[in-house]
C-alpha cells in the first residue's frame, strides 16, 4: 500500500494477502528474545539483618522476610546474614557500602540505629535520609514521672535554709543509659517545655529503670520498645505514672495519641495542658527527629537508588503481611504495630531532618546537659 492508500503497482492480491503469513517468520525471533530475558535477581536475594544472628531484630527479619517476598516475581532464592551487634551501627556501614541498587538486599535495622546517626556517633558512616523505607515496627514511647505532669512544670524544689530564703528549684533526674538512648525524645521535649533535668547515666535496661522509680534513685524514665502496656504496669507498682508519650506517627503525625496508648497524652496534648507554646523551629524538628526514632523498633529499608518499580514489588509483599494469622500473632502481644508504604517512609523522612535540625538537637544536648557525641 502507499501512503494514498492505493495498492502499489508491482503487488498483487495474492501477495497482499499472504503479508501476514510472511510476517511471521520475522516475529519470532522477538518473542524468543521475550522468553529467554534475564530473570530478576539472578543471584536470589539477601535479607541483611543486624546481629546477633538468633537475636530480636534478626527473628523479625526471618519472619517477615518470606512475607515481603511474595511481592517479588516467583521462585526467586534468598539468603540471610546477620551482621554486627544489637545497636545495627555495623550493619547499617556495612549496608551503605554495598553496590546492590538493583534491590536485591533488605535490611532490617534497630531504631537504635537511627538514634546513633542523630547523636552523631564516630562510628556511624551511614544515612538514613539514603534508605527507602518499606516497612516499620512501631512501638509506643513514653515519658513516666514519679511527679504528675503540673508540678513537674513548677520544678522540684530545694528545701530553704532561712526563714526569709526562697526555695530554688533543682532538675529533675531523668533516667538515662550511655551513651544516651531513646530518652534524647525526653531530653529535647523536656527542654522545650522548659523543665530543668539533668541526666542520671548507667539506667538502659528496664529492671534498672522500675528500679530506679522505686528506689526513687530517679524522678523521670522514657520507656518504649515492645510490650510497653508490661513495663507501664510495672513502673506504676513502683509508683511512677505516664505523662505524655510521643504520639502516633507515621501518617497520623505526632499530634495524636499513640493508637495503642489511647489514654496517654501526646507530647503537644502536654505542652498545651500547661499552657506551653511550642515554636515550630529547628529544635522543635530535633525533637521530632529524636521521637520518630525512638518510636522504631526495627525498619525494613531499601538503598535510595533502588528502581521504583523494584521498590513497589517489595512494597506489595509489605503490605499482604497485614493478611498474615502468623506474624499478627507475634506482633500484637508484644505492641508492635507494622506500618508499611508511604507512612512508613515517612518515620525515615522525620527522622533525618534538616541540617539545621540536627545541629540544633545535637547543640542543645551539649549546652544542656553536658553531653557530647562519642
Amino acid at each position: 500500500m502507499t501512503r494514498s492508500g492505493a495498492a502499489s503497482p508491482g503487488v498483487g492480491r495474492r501477495a497482499l494477502l499472504s503479508l501476514p503469513a510472511l510476517a511471521l517468520p520475522a516475529m519470532r525471533p522477538v518473542a524468543a528474545a521475550a522468553q529467554t530475558a534475564a530473570p530478576a535477581f539472578p543471584a536470589g536475594v539477601t535479607l541483611l539483618s543486624s546481629g546477633p544472628a538468633y537475636g530480636y531484630i534478626a527473628g523479625w527479619a526471618k519472619l517477615l522476610g518470606p512475607h515481603m517476598m511474595d511481592g517479588l516475581p516467583p521462585d526467586i532464592g534468598s539468603s540471610f546474614a546477620a551482621m554486627g551487634g544489637p545497636d545495627g551501627v555495623t550493619v547499617c556501614n556495612a549496608f551503605g557500602a554495598r553496590l546492590d541498587p538493583d534491590g536485591s538486599t533488605m535490611m532490617f535495622a534497630p531504631g537504635a540505629a537511627l538514634l546513633a546517626w542523630l547523636e552523631g556517633d564516630s562510628r556511624v558512616k551511614y544515612d538514613p535520609g539514603r534508605w527507602i523505607a518499606t516497612l516499620v515496627g512501631a512501638t509506643p514511647a513514653v515519658l513516666v514521672g514519679r511527679a504528675p505532669l503540673a508540678r513537674l512544670a513548677r520544678g522540684r524544689m530545694l528545701p530553704s535554709r532561712g526563714a526569709s530564703s526562697t526555695p530554688a528549684a533543682r532538675p529533675w533526674r531523668l533516667a538515662a543509659s550511655n551513651p544516651i538512648g531513646p530518652e534524647l525524645a525526653a531530653f529535647m521535649a523536656l527542654d522545650l517545655l522548659g523543665v530543668p533535668v539533668r541526666p542520671v547515666y548507667g539506667l538502659a535496661d528496664r529492671a534498672s529503670l522500675i528500679d530506679g522509680l522505686r528506689r526513687q534513685t530517679i524522678d523521670l524514665a522514657f520507656l518504649s520498645g515492645p510490650k510497653l502496656r508490661d513495663t507501664l504496669a510495672q513502673a506504676r507498682a513502683a509508683g511512677g505514672r505516664a505523662l505524655f508519650s510521643t504520639g502516633a506517627q507515621g501518617c497520623d503525625g505526632p499530634t495524636l495519641r499513640d493508637p495503642l496508648l489511647p489514654a496517654v497524652p501526646s507530647f503537644l496534648e502536654a505542652a498545651s495542658i500547661l499552657g506551653t507554646t511550642i515554636p515550630n523551629d529547628d529544635r522543635f524538628a530535633g525533637y521530632e527527629a529524636a521521637a520518630a526514632a525512638a518510636s522504631v523498633c526495627f525498619t525494613a529499608v531499601l538503598p535510595d537508588l533502588v528502581p521504583p518499580s523494584t521498590v513497589a514489588e517489595w512494597r506489595r509483599g509489605a503490605e499482604l503481611i497485614g493478611d498474615s494469622l502468623s506474624v499478627a500473632a507475634v506482633a500484637v502481644p508484644q505492641g508492635v504495630r507494622l506500618i508499611t508504604g508511604v507512612c512508613a517512609g515517612s518515620f525515615l523522612t522525620q527522622a533525618s531532618r534538616s541540617a539545621a535540625a540536627l545541629d540544633s538537637l545535637r547543640q542543645t544536648m551539649q549546652t544542656r546537659y553536658g553531653w557530647r557525641a562519642s
